[in-house]
């Protein structure tokens, strides 16, 4: 490992893996330990993404592992800048840092944002938000899986699978189905095959299938790593290689490609990715969040404002994709990002079969139905499917539903438009 500070107050080295070991020295060593990772559970669990996530802590040696914020910043952020981030951790997420100014703060280049960093002598205040405490939130993921064949070819070309991970290998789950992600992820994934009957077929079943492979050789468990955003980005790039490597070898496959659409669920965030033009949606109070964009010009044009949602929904060359896993690309250029989990939280994955059917506003209305009724996942899937047949149905239709429970336990765990 390499040694990224040397002080009389702690060692802090970084990994291989670029996940952050800190151990403290010193004076109050221990006080500063528990303290530290006291407020890092605090900051997640009250929903803070600009400083480090807490992955391990030892006692007995006094170190805590955590994610890599970057490189110091002190150079390149103003004083006022600074003074901004600490005043924004401790308004909206009850944190006094004791030390705030830019020598701990750091920039994260792959996210694009300042962090803070070493709270060891930081102060708790009451959440401004009266979110749950760390010690208390349990997230407890419901869902539900669902497709449906199309009826304007026979077959379907869509896949799905939902899997966490066990020293590198992947561990199937059911299509329906509850689990705590406190202490290991899930993976939800949908693909749409394009290139003939066949060809779209196998392409989907090859990057589900594939995904389940490459993902847990590079993260092993699906906690504790440094980087969620750049070993998903990489298992897609991975993906996309492999599938255009199988096409380019069998002449009936010639072409073929597929969509992705996958969202890593852990703990407080969920981190996702995609190409193409299958949909990531959360919905949190109300308000509906399409969190990926689609690889299509169509998709460019709406984001831009040059067209309108129906103009865009009618548009001959809405379906006509500038980026595919395989289909003769060049290359990929993943879109990545996370997003926090929060109790009541709705999230839709879907092909672009459900999206033909329905609206934003249709998705939206389905799950605020489903927030007054009491709906569990398997109910709102069904209901989003048979409604998006109804009123499409020519594509195949694929979804997950996925639910982060209210008032989740131990024990409970164990049993925006945007084209």
């Amino acid at each position: 490992m390499k040694i990224a500070k040397d002080g009389i107050r702690s060692i802090v080295k970084v990994g291989y893996d670029g996940r952050v070991h800190k151990t403290f020295r010193g004076t109050d060593r221990d006080e500063r330990f528990a303290n530290e990772v006291r407020v890092l559970k605090a900051l997640e669990a009250r929903g803070c993404d600009f400083v480090p996530r807490l992955l391990d802590s030892d006692p007995e040696t006094l170190t805590i592992v955590t994610t890599n914020c970057g490189a110091p910043a002190e150079q390149s952020i103003s004083a006022d800048r600074a003074a901004e981030l600490f005043a924004r951790l401790q308004d909206e997420f009850g944190i006094v840092h004791d030390d705030p100014y830019p020598r701990n703060i750091t920039y994260n280049a792959r996210l694009g944002q300042f962090c803070v960093i070493d709270f060891e002598l930081a102060n708790i205040l009451e959440d401004p938000q009266h979110r749950r405490d760390a010690d208390e939130a349990h997230r407890i993921l419901q869902w539900c899986g669902i497709s449906r064949d199309g009826n304007r070819r026979p077959g379907n070309q869509d896949a799905l699978s939902v899997f966490s991970s066990a020293m590198g290998w992947a561990d199937s789950a059911a299509l329906v189905g509850e689990q705590s992600i406190d202490d290991n992820g899930l993976i939800f994934a949908v693909s749409d095959g394009m290139g003939g009957p066949a060809a779209g077929e196998v392409a989907s079943a090859l990057v589900v299938r594939e995904l389940r492979r490459f993902l847990p050789a590079m993260m092993g468990d699906f906690h504790g790593a440094a980087d969620p955003e750049g070993l998903l980005e990489a298992a897609v790039k991975s993906l996309h290689g492999y599938v255009s490597r199988v096409g380019e070898r069998d002449p009936k496959l010639t072409g073929m490609g597929a969509t992705v659409v996958c969202g890593l669920f852990y703990r407080t965030r969920v981190t996702f990715a995609h190409v193409g033009d299958s949909r990531f949606y959360k919905f949190r109070e109300g308000a509906l969040t399409q969190l990926t964009y689609d690889h299509t010009y169509v998709g460019s044009q709406f984001r831009a404002g040059r067209l309108t949602e129906l103009q865009a929904r009618t548009h001959p060359r809405r379906n006509v994709l500038q980026q595919a896993i395989g289909g003769g690309c060049q290359f990929v250029s993943p879109q990545v990002a996370s997003s926090s989990i929060e109790e009541g939280d709705w999230f839709v994955i879907c092909s672009d079969g459900l999206v033909d059917g329905l609206w934003n506003k249709n998705i939206a209305e389905a799950l605020a139905e489903a927030d007054r009724l009491g709906h569990s996942a398997e109910q709102v899937a069904t209901r989003l499917l048979d409604w998006a047949v109804s009123e499409a149905g020519r594509d195949d239709t694929t979804l997950f539903v996925v639910h982060a429970l209210r008032g989740g336990s131990e024990e409970s765990g164990e049993s925006g438009d945007e084209l």
